[in-house]
């Protein structure tokens, strides 16, 4: 080779290595590995058993599908997973485990809150009651001023109304005292 006009030598597969060794990206990722030789141990341990017992791996795994098949009598619902695309569980699975992720301090902040209570669950199950009930017996809405206060009246005279709007009042005095 001929570099600035003379003639270099060439790089043996040593100086190539110390060449290397001095940059400081590389250094810190050989410091790593070394740190944690112990793990990529057992890790390389790990991949050579599997890759030695893969054969008895499919094997078995194929003889497991295979007495599922023949299970469909016992599991009932074992006849509705022949439709499952596993590309498609594989790329959900991806998608809902980062979501949720991200939304671990949120779930974790929920699950420590009275909501998980039982009392929290039940007051949660009856309001979604309440709102789908709703939803299906939701009269038409009144025409004008005069319509809405008839509506309002006729409310106000339902007892299960005035229970409703009392329960709601506490909550905003409960809720108002934690903000």
């Amino acid at each position: 080779m001929i570099a600035n006009g003379q003639v270099a030598e060439a790089m043996s597969p040593a100086d190539t290595v110390r060449d290397r060794l001095d940059d400081p990206r590389v250094a810190e990722a050989l410091n790593t590995l070394l740190d944690h030789a112990d793990l990529l141990a057992v890790l390389v341990g790990g991949l050579d058993g599997l890759l030695r017992r893969g054969d008895d791996i499919a094997d078995n795994l194929t003889s497991a599908i295979g007495e599922l098949k023949g299970a469909e009598t016992q599991f009932p619902g074992v006849a509705a997973l022949k439709g499952v695309d596993l590309n498609e569980l594989a790329s959900s699975l991806a998608l809902l485990t980062g979501g949720l992720v991200k939304a671990t301090p949120a779930i974790t902040t929920l699950m420590n809150s009275s909501l998980a209570d039982e009392r929290g669950a039940d007051v949660l199950a009856a309001l979604g009651e309440a709102l789908v009930s709703a939803r299906s017996s939701v009269p038409a809405p009144p025409h004008g001023l005069r319509g809405m206060w008839k509506t309002l009246r006729s409310a106000a005279k339902d007892p299960d109304v005035g229970r409703g709007v009392v329960y709601l009042v506490e909550v905003a005095r409960s809720f108002g005292r934690r903000v």
